[in-house]
């Protein structure tokens, strides 16, 4: 599971994405779907996801945090 992520868009914007922080839930790439998810926490007016594409990343930086109850 991601916990923390940084990403270098090619317009030169970068943004900075942390679980539990700012309300975000969960961070996921889908390379197969060609995005990066960022599921924030649902509140009473609806549920907020941010889709970034990945033509549009120049760098991604990422930290997975260790579940030493997974098998992987």
């Amino acid at each position: 599971m991601i916990e923390k992520m940084e990403v270098s868009m090619i317009n030169e914007n970068i943004h900075n994405f942390k679980k539990g922080e700012f309300g975000v839930e969960s961070i996921n790439i889908n390379e197969k779907r060609g995005f990066i998810e960022i599921v924030y926490t649902t509140h009473e007016i609806g549920a907020r996801h941010v889709l970034l594409p990945l033509e549009n990343v120049e760098k991604c930086d990422y930290i997975i945090k260790n579940d030493p109850t997974s098998s992987e």
